[in-house]
């Protein structure tokens, strides 16, 4: 019997005993293999969280960085039930579906076996995107690269803030560690490190976290790059590692810059790679992760000053120009990737892009939506960046799609 709904994040089935989490020090008390059921779950939460057989939370949504990362671990999640607190009782069984967002009561068996699937060989690379440096020598072979290393999880399961590693002497070298995990597993495939992207929320529950200023809405306010750009020496602390990396000879690393509004962050970022001995364009690419309309229609500016690649995150331009807090549930029925304004800003940057023979990618949830991925290889996007458990199946959705465009011609709508 169904007795809770929300949005499953992924594909995996768990079934435990209910354990409600109200206060951060509960979280001490897992053993590993409940259900985990709490309001919200932030990040910091995960070294925990990746014990349980699955999550259920009142708020969240399907892009929320804790949903991502817990179907790289393949922990079965819902999130956004809204009443999941009150519905499931303390101690009782229940079946967390996360494919189908459902809540059973008791243990309910379903076949999760996954079905044999071909490799195939599409000409768009299919990248992979990383929060999980661990996964990174299982999933290496499937893919064509790393679109995104979210390095935000490394330095979360520290249990310290940003700031409270770079005094203790230790943040350049926590973020070296892990991205070399990846491009180690890949070389020589591309691997590409997105600067931090936490959210204020996420960071005040870490130790030095009080720091951090309270607002209303974290994901529209001091995050991605205008976050660090205020505190410099938390971001040549990033490039230090990967000068640390490229002198140690890596040389598959490219930098991404993440939620950019203006070409002077963009500016402003890259004169700080020269102060700390990076040459942008020359030791590494340098991209831009076009996430706000701002972004996509000041391109031409960006390309203007240097650009390899581009990236799109449409999760947070349809919040953006949706003016809907992607982790809001009251409003996530207005939350749509595919709404026309969106749709016609991505193809006004594939364009742009492919006029000036710069690799677009697109990352996020959006890279493993099959029909989303369908309408960006229609559009002519060079490269798709999927979760993990999704590699092999975008590779065929790809491939298909190609093949009906070679058929049909290229220009086919949504």
């Amino acid at each position: 019997m169904i007795i809770l709904r929300g949005i499953g994040t992924g594909s995996y089935v768990g079934v435990g005993r209910v354990k409600k989490i109200e206060k951060d020090e509960d979280l001490l008390t897992l053993k590993g293999g409940e259900v985990v059921v709490l309001s919200r779950a932030s990040r910091d939460m995960l070294t925990h969280l990746h014990r349980a057989s699955g999550v259920v939370t009142d708020y969240g949504g399907l892009t929320s960085h804790v949903a991502i990362v817990l179907r790289e671990m393949k922990v079965p999640c819902v999130v956004g039930t809204g009443e999941g607190t009150k519905k499931l009782k303390e101690g009782i069984i229940v079946t967390v579906d996360g494919r189908t967002g459902n809540i059973y009561q008791g243990f309910i068996e379903r076949d999760n076996k996954a079905d044999f699937q071909e490799f195939y060989y599409p000409a768009t690379n299919i990248k992979v995107n990383l929060n999980v440096p661990e996964i990174a020598y299982k999933v290496a072979p499937y893919a064509d690269g790393v679109g995104s290393i979210r390095i935000e999880n490394s330095i979360i399961r520290t249990g310290k803030h940003p700031h409270v590693l770079l005094l203790e002497g230790k943040l350049s070298n926590v973020i070296a560690d892990s991205v070399r995990q990846i491009a180690d597993a890949f070389h020589p495939k591309p691997v590409w490190f997105r600067t931090f992207d936490i959210p204020t929320d996420e960071l005040k529950r870490l130790k030095g976290g009080n720091i951090e200023p309270d607002e209303a809405n974290p994901l529209l306010g001091l995050r991605g790059i205008h976050k660090d750009l205020k505190t410099p020496k938390i971001l040549e602390a990033e490039f230090e590692a990967l000068l640390k990396l490229i002198d140690d000879g890596y040389d598959n690393l490219g930098v991404k810059i993440p939620f950019l509004r203006d070409v002077s962050e963009y500016k402003e970022t890259k004169k700080i790679m020269c102060e700390v001995g990076l040459r942008p364009h020359r030791d590494l690419p340098v991209g831009a992760s076009i996430e706000t309309p701002s972004s996509v229609f000041s391109l031409d500016e960006f390309i203007d000053e240097g650009v390899d690649f581009v990236t799109l995150g449409m999760s947070d331009m349809a919040m953006s120009s949706l003016a809907v807090d992607r982790r809001g549930v009251k409003v996530a029925k207005l939350f749509n990737l595919t709404h026309p304004s969106v749709l016609r800003m991505m193809e006004m940057v594939i364009e742009k892009c492919n006029q000036n023979d710069i690799e677009s990618c697109i990352c996020g949830h959006a890279g493993s939506d099959p029909a989303i991925v369908r309408w960006l290889v229609g559009k002519g996007i060079s490269s798709i960046s999927t979760n993990p458990d999704q590699i092999l199946r975008i590779r065929k959705v790809v491939d298909v799609a190609e093949k009906t465009i070679i058929r049909k011609g290229f220009g086919s709508n949504f």
